[in-house]
């Protein structure tokens, strides 16, 4: 009896609500979502990622000032081939975060070197998708370097203002690998700016380590700290890594 009682009961509960449906009773529900956050969209054509081996990543990631670590990333295969249109897509972007970066990156989300980047303070106040354009991109390790190292912390002295650069060193895009593999030095005698598969012996390998800050009038050790405070022990390793990878 108390079985048979339970299922009316039940089957009235059904009924009563199939008749609240097709009267319309049931009021929609909104359901908010937490639109908190910025959003950055990165469009390019890369090419080099396919020459990064696994420990590394070009990835877009966001950064905390101080820390070199980041807090939220995407990431591209390295089996990416050259000339691919890519598109990522950072979201839920917290007012904590200071910069956006296409950056190459380890296993551990740690920065080795920047390549292109957004300040976000400059887009506090606004919520729109946030674009970052970056056309044709040479993404491989010296072009990381050419992007990283020398169109930020170089050419102002080396070629950026059309000349042929000090120590007739040009470091703009269409000549600084031309000048640098392989070249003597016009300022030490005996010496290349970088001896192909051989950091230590490299010009450019001694006057950016520890401890260069004499060999020429320039201290480049100096100016290289200044520009790579949170990741200059990865930039100076990116360096002999490309170098000591240098085959002919």
């Amino acid at each position: 009896m108390m079985h048979r009682l339970s299922f009316i009961l039940r089957l009235s509960s059904f009924i009563f609500l199939l008749t609240a449906c097709d009267s319309g009773d049931i009021q929609e529900q909104t359901y908010a979502t937490d639109d908190r956050g910025h959003t950055v969209r990165l469009t390019a054509i890369l090419s080099g990622i396919d020459s990064w081996e696994s420990r590394y990543t070009v990835s877009l990631a966001g950064f905390t000032t101080g820390d070199n670590y980041a807090q939220v990333v995407r990431t591209l295969p390295n089996t990416t081939p050259d000339g691919t249109r890519v598109e990522l897509v950072l979201s839920n972007i917290g007012d904590d975060i200071n910069t956006v970066e296409l950056a190459i990156t380890n296993r551990l989300r740690e920065r080795i070197i920047t390549l292109a980047r957004v300040n976000m303070e400059d887009y506090a106040d606004t919520r729109d998708t946030i674009r970052m354009d970056l056309g044709q991109l040479d993404v491989g390790r010296f072009g990381a370097l050419q992007l990283g190292l020398f169109n930020q912390a170089c050419i102002q002295c080396h070629g950026g203002n059309g000349g042929a650069g000090a120590a007739s060193l040009n470091l703009t895009q269409e000549r600084a690998y031309a000048q640098l593999v392989d070249v003597a030095s016009t300022r030490r005698e005996g010496m290349k700016r970088v001896e192909p598969g051989d950091a230590q012996a490299s010009l450019l390998h001694q006057l950016l380590a520890e401890g260069g800050e004499n060999l020429l009038h320039v201290n480049h050790t100096e100016i290289l700290s200044n520009q790579f405070r949170e990741n200059l022990s990865e930039v100076r390793q990116l360096i002999d890594d490309w170098i000591n990878g240098i085959n002919f």
